[in-house]
């Protein structure tokens, strides 16, 4: 059952838990929304949090943050948004005015502990508990507001940050979001929302674009400080396929004559892992980019009554990170080109944008190849679990090891995870007790849902399983566990179109490749832990 619900600004409201940095005087960083249950009208309402579902694009514009709703009672800025452990998180930045000050003293002082999201829902699902599950949603504001929350529950700065949300509905009408932005939204964020990557490649063959397309193009050389050699791709916007017309399944089927594309079929892609356990993505990213670490910190002594302190600092590091061209190649037919039906631009993003964000997801876990970043198995120093000499198969003791690795060096936390393959995950659901009992349930959830040792266990088949070890060469596979907001992805200007209309004119096809510049970090190796010689 799929509902599409009325586009009228609804808010919920949870309590504020202070998750700000040490340091950092002038920002709150809070939890604002999660998948908790809220009655609307009859029904329960949950917002789904893969991130997918959740376009932050609004918040990550400087949206306000507001007291109480009010446009007209801004009291600071949102710095950033993003999903983490299936939450939505922002750190603010306070206002300068007499009221933000005012209110933040408020806050600290535990006067004011509720937060409270604006947010409209494009799309709506039930579940298979009967809830209405938003599956495409956009927060639009942040507000702190002076609701009473439960009398039970308050602000505790030392309480975890995965502790549940006491999330309910706003007691106030749901009202248009329009008026939020009609002077907020300045006019490239909406134009870039919809540029035509079609209509790009076509000003690219014929060397005449014009209109949004060359409008954002000016705007964008402008920020990144040089010329693209084809077209930059706002990143408000990217989002491929040899779509022939002549031929059904290479396109033929999109060029109008009673199809239905709301109905394609996709190409089948592993799934991918990292960004939806919490990778910490930097985006905007210019140049190179070097970002302080602690490696060590101080220590602290017993001393005498009048004996003298030992002095103790801590020890800082960075991490560069520079970027690292990842592209991606497809082609289109002049007929394509002419009398595509308007679906052919989703299906164009799509398919960019997953064959990117697979090979993403692939070098997050595995890079280390040709031109590639390191990513998690590459990394030097993270914890190493052995089978044997020739590796072997898995077992529970193993798994349990490879959690140790990473607990004993106090990076053990509630979002770790574990992520393998499907044949790694075939065999741990095999794995039996001496009456034949299932050590693990193979159904105790759908993918993303299961544990192991009350820690998430994700399956990807871009977890690598053609590893070697002594003489089991080629087919090992991996099983990684660890904190992936310590994983870190930056993310370099915009991505960019390149256009050939000559090497395959005689056929009437153009290629086009799509570039992104990315790097891949580990923030703490001791965030991490592998086994990498499992044979299945």
């Amino acid at each position: 059952m799929t509902k599409t619900p009325e586009k009228l600004l609804e808010t919920r409201f949870i309590d504020l838990i202070d998750e700000t940095a040490d340091g950092k005087t002038d920002e709150l960083t809070f939890s604002f929304s999660s998948e908790t249950p809220v009655n609307r009208n009859g029904f329960n309402e949950v917002l789904d949090h893969d991130v997918s579902s959740v376009d932050l694009s609004r918040l990550n514009n400087s949206a306000p943050f507001l007291f109480n709703h009010d446009m007209n009672r801004p009291i600071g800025r949102v710095k950033r948004a993003w999903i983490e452990n299936r939450k939505g998180r922002a750190t603010i930045e306070w206002g300068s005015s007499d009221l933000a000050q005012q209110l933040r003293r408020d806050v600290e002082t535990g006067v004011l502990r509720n937060i409270s999201v604006g947010y409209t829902i494009e799309k709506t699902e039930e579940d298979e508990e009967g809830n209405m599950r938003a599956m495409i949603w956009q927060p639009h504001e942040l507000s702190l507001v002076s609701i009473p929350a439960d009398t039970s529950i308050g602000v505790d700065r030392s309480l975890p940050t995965d502790k549940p949300l006491n999330e309910r509905a706003m007691p106030l009408e749901s009202y248009a979001p329009d008026h939020l932005y009609s002077q907020k939204e300045d006019e490239y964020t909406k134009e870039s929302r919809n540029f035509s990557i079609v209509k790009a490649v076509q000003g690219l063959m014929n060397g005449r674009m014009s209109g949004r397309e060359l409008e954002i193009q000016q705007e964008l050389t402008k920020r990144n400080g040089k010329s693209s050699q084809g077209v930059f791709v706002p990143n408000e916007s990217w989002k491929t396929r040899d779509y022939v017309k002549g031929t059904a399944t290479a396109g033929g089927n999109l060029v109008a004559t009673m199809q239905m594309p709301d109905s394609f079929v996709d190409v089948l892609r592993s799934k991918s892992v990292a960004l939806e356990l919490g990778a910490t993505v930097l985006p905007g990213l210019i140049g190179d980019v070097s970002i302080p670490t602690r490696t060590a910190g101080a220590t602290a002594y017993f001393v005498a009554e009048s004996g003298s302190i030992t002095e103790s600092t801590g020890t800082f590091g960075t991490i560069t990170m520079s970027p690292k061209e990842m592209a991606a190649f497809s082609k289109f037919s002049h007929l394509m080109k002419l009398q595509s039906t308007p679906q052919i631009e989703e299906l164009i993003r799509n398919d960019f944008i997953s064959t990117l964000a697979t090979k993403l997801d692939q070098v997050a876990l595995n890079g280390g190849g040709s031109n590639e970043p390191d990513g998690i198995l590459q990394t030097t120093g993270i914890g190493s679990v052995a089978i044997g000499t020739n590796g072997g198969a898995i077992t529970l003791d193993k798994v349990l090891d490879l959690k140790q690795t990473v607990a004993v060096d106090n990076a053990d936390v509630a979002s770790c995870a574990f992520v393998t393959n499907t044949a790694v995950e075939n065999a741990l659901s095999k794995l039996k007790d001496g009456n034949s009992a299932y050590h693990l349930s193979p159904y105790a959830g759908a993918i993303g849902s299961q544990q192991i040792a009350n820690r998430s266990f994700m399956v990807s088949n871009n977890v690598p399983s053609n590893l070697t070890k002594g003489s089991s060469s080629g087919v090992c596979s991996a099983l990684i566990y660890g904190n992936f907001s310590d994983l870190l992805v930056g993310l370099f200007g915009e991505s960019e179109i390149l256009v050939d209309p000559f090497t395959l004119s005689q056929t009437g096809v153009t290629s086009v490749r799509i570039l992104q510049a990315i790097d891949v970090k580990v923030r703490h190796a001791e965030s991490f832990g592998s086994i990498q010689d499992i044979t299945t």
